[in-house]
């Protein structure tokens, strides 16, 4: 870079007073304060994602019959480019229940019932690439099961198992953060995020998903 594309940032340094900062760019653009507080304000990278148009959610509620073993689930399939998708996992039930996760497993084609994704920013008319589980899989859907869709359901790899007791609410997968909720899934590959009681009691499922999708690399 030669001193001529230099000189514009040089003059603008040369011109605060003494004492003075400012937070700039490569490019020259300068960080603007809040005008009413005169701070600089920090938006979580996930929040900017909202912004973006590049989250989004999925949401599927049923009550099982008082049956032990009865399941409530959602199935996706994730995008094969390198577009990750970043997901959180929350989850209730109000009896007893526990929640798997299960990477690539075998499940037949279309024996739920088709759902559709809701982008976070309800101004924005981005979809997400992420599909449901179908012989022609559309993007901006995913599929929703209870018990007398999931006898098919076999295999995988148990990414994450955790027990959720009887009404104790909202229950965030993974840890007390974001950070250590955030699950990175593998691109082009099936997910079922299921829900099973423990016990013969009429129980109601929750499942949420919370995730934006961000261009590796």
């Amino acid at each position: 870079m030669g001193d001529d594309t230099k000189t514009p940032l040089k003059d603008l340094f040369d011109s605060l007073p003494p004492g003075k900062h400012i937070l700039i760019d490569l490019s020259g653009n300068v960080a603007k304060l809040d005008s009413a507080t005169n701070t600089m304000q920090v938006m979580e990278y996930e929040h900017h994602e909202i912004h973006d148009g590049n989250s989004f959610v999925a949401h599927f509620d049923n009550t099982t019959s008082s049956d032990d073993d009865h399941r409530t689930a959602i199935g996706i399939v994730t995008s094969a480019t390198t577009k990750w998708m970043h997901v959180i996992v929350s989850v209730i039930a109000s009896s007893a229940a526990e929640f798997s996760l299960f990477e690539d497993p075998t499940i037949n084609n279309d024996v739920g019932t088709q759902a559709t994704i809701y982008n976070r920013d309800r101004n924005s008319d981005k979809e997400s690439l992420t599909t449901d589980v179908s012989a022609t899989p559309e993007a901006n859907k995913f599929e929703t099961y209870i018990e007398a869709n999931l006898a098919t359901l076999t295999g995988g790899t148990l990414i994450e198992h955790t027990l959720l007791a009887g009404g104790e609410g909202k229950k965030a997968i993974g840890g007390s953060s974001r950070g250590s909720q955030e699950f990175i899934l593998k691109q082009g590959t099936k997910y079922v995020f299921e829900l099973k009681n423990i016990g013969a009691t009429e129980n109601r499922h929750e499942i949420h998903l919370d995730w934006y999708e961000h261009t590796n690399g």
